[in-house]
């Protein structure tokens, strides 16, 4: 018993719901690719957040101390005022930091509005505040990542140890992370691009890669069809080509072995009928003239044994004999036709076709008299004696299922040359109205005789059934026949 062979293929046949064997390689090669890609955009994704995050962070932090040290000197300059403290004058630096929110509140809380440029924004700050308006708004969910926890520091503002006030320093990192946001965003961005454009040269690689494939997959299905012709160009890679010398190989070793089977066949097929011819000669030679001269002793006995009493029951045995002998002859004649029809060759083939209908459509093949119809195109008078031979006998078997088997009241048979896709044919097809037969069954003896000689002759046979009747199509190309004469008469002399 032989075990079924595990599949060791790396690639699964099914991901969760989706069965990828019915995609190609090349979709998915690509889709590895893509998950790679997918992978990649993750972790780079993760790294710069991670890298955002730290900046965001050292940012704020130095914008904390850098405000923290200007808070502390323009408090310190509003303590050594000699004039009247007024909280609106202390010189804030609001325009010229980044990252920070300052306030300045009185006694009770309430927020002083006060002079908003005494530190003109200058160089790479004014710069980097002006552009901070360009770049793009954060999500949310980038805000949750990236956002560092708020921080903020009160300074009270003494003047004269006496307390007016206070100055809050808040960390503000929304520019900062929308900052972080617009790269990450362009970063992204790019890569999609990027990575976009390699699937497409990808894409068109793995075609011009695969192609040799899909090449060898067409020819495994021309070999599969019978079709040991084809031979496939040999790509430039190495191993694709390697695998196409094989192929090519093997399909010349499968024309050499198909043709040499053919031969073998057309071969067997002339012994057995020949055999059969000298056994045919034999039977209308030898048992012919016995039954003729035992008949008409017979006969000579019946008419001296006529009308006299005496001879009465030698009378009836000799016309018992008569009859039987006559029976005979009848059965010789049909071993006769099986064996090998005696006007075959000497008369053309359309009239030993015809006599086979009028055989059929009298009932001698099935007993029940069918309606068979029939059309005869252009025909010669002969093919050569293997085809002329091998048409008859698919005649009477492709009629004798019809009737016997198929139980058909309507058969139609069509016979003559035809001309398909440029190539000329000589075509027998029947056509009945029987049950059909089952195609899963074996086929019988008269079925695979009719198989094996058209196959033998580089024929085209075909056999299609329904519950509507079965039609039997053979088809001989006419080029093969006339190669088919010259291959024999080149075996003759």
């Amino acid at each position: 018993m032989v075990e079924p062979v595990a599949d060791t293929s790396v690639w699964p046949r099914r991901v969760g719901v989706f069965d990828v064997s019915r995609y190609s390689l090349r979709v998915r090669l690509i889709a590895i690719v893509l998950a790679v890609d997918c992978v990649a955009a993750v972790l780079l994704g993760g790294v710069i957040i991670l890298k955002a995050r730290t900046s965001t962070r050292l940012e704020i932090a130095s914008s904390i101390q850098l405000a923290d040290l200007l808070v502390a000197d323009a408090t310190r300059l509003l303590a050594d005022d000699t004039g009247t403290p007024r909280l609106e004058n202390v010189p804030l630096p609001l325009r010229s930091l980044r990252h920070v929110k300052i306030t300045v509140t009185d006694n009770s809380g309430r927020v002083i509005e006060g002079s908003r440029q005494p530190f003109p924004a200058q160089g790479a700050a004014a710069v980097g505040h002006a552009s901070a308006d360009t770049y793009a708004e954060a999500p949310r969910w980038f805000n949750r990542l990236i956002a560092p926890p708020i921080e903020s520091k009160v300074f009270p503002i003494v003047v004269r140890q006496r307390h007016i006030g206070a100055v809050t320093v808040e960390s503000e990192p929304s520019d900062e992370i929308d900052e972080a946001w617009t790269y990450a965003r362009s970063v992204m961005g790019l890569v999609l691009g990027v990575n976009l454009a390699i699937l497409a040269v990808l894409y068109l690689a793995f075609g011009r890669v695969l192609a040799p494939l899909t090449r060898l997959g067409a020819g495994l299905r021309e070999l599969e069809g019978k079709n040991y012709m084809v031979r496939l160009p040999r790509p430039s890679s190495r191993e694709l080509g390697q695998i196409t010398d094989h192929f090519n190989k093997a399909a010349a070793a499968l024309l050499a072995a198909n043709q040499a089977n053919r031969d073998l066949n057309r071969k067997l097929l002339t012994a057995h009928d020949d055999e059969r011819r000298r056994t045919a000669m034999e039977l209308h030679d030898d048992v012919g003239p016995c039954l003729f001269a035992l008949e008409a002793s017979a006969a000579s006995i019946v008419t001296m044994t006529q009308g006299r009493e005496t001879d009465a029951r030698l009378h009836e045995r000799a016309q018992d004999v008569v009859s039987l002998v006559q029976n005979i002859k009848r059965v010789n004649r049909q071993v006769l036709d099986g064996l090998r029809p005696m006007a075959l060759g000497q008369v053309p083939l359309k009239d030993c076709v015809h006599k086979v209908l009028l055989d059929f459509s009298e009932g001698g093949g099935a007993g029940n008299g069918p309606v068979i119809d029939h059309s005869f195109g252009i025909l010669h008078d002969s093919y050569g004696v293997i085809v002329d031979l091998t048409f008859y006998r698919c005649a009477r078997e492709g009629l004798l299922n019809a009737i016997r088997h198929a139980r058909a009241q309507q058969v139609r048979l069509t016979f003559g040359e035809v001309t398909d896709a440029g190539t000329a044919y000589l075509e027998m097809r029947i056509e009945d109205d029987g049950k059909g037969f089952n195609q899963r069954s074996r086929p019988g003896m008269g079925l695979s005789g009719m198989r094996e000689r058209v196959d033998a002759l580089s024929g085209w046979f075909d056999l299609r059934t329904s519950t509507d009747g079965t039609m039997l199509t053979i088809r001989l190309p006419l080029d093969a026949i006339e190669d088919l004469a010259r291959s024999i008469s080149q075996e003759t002399t």
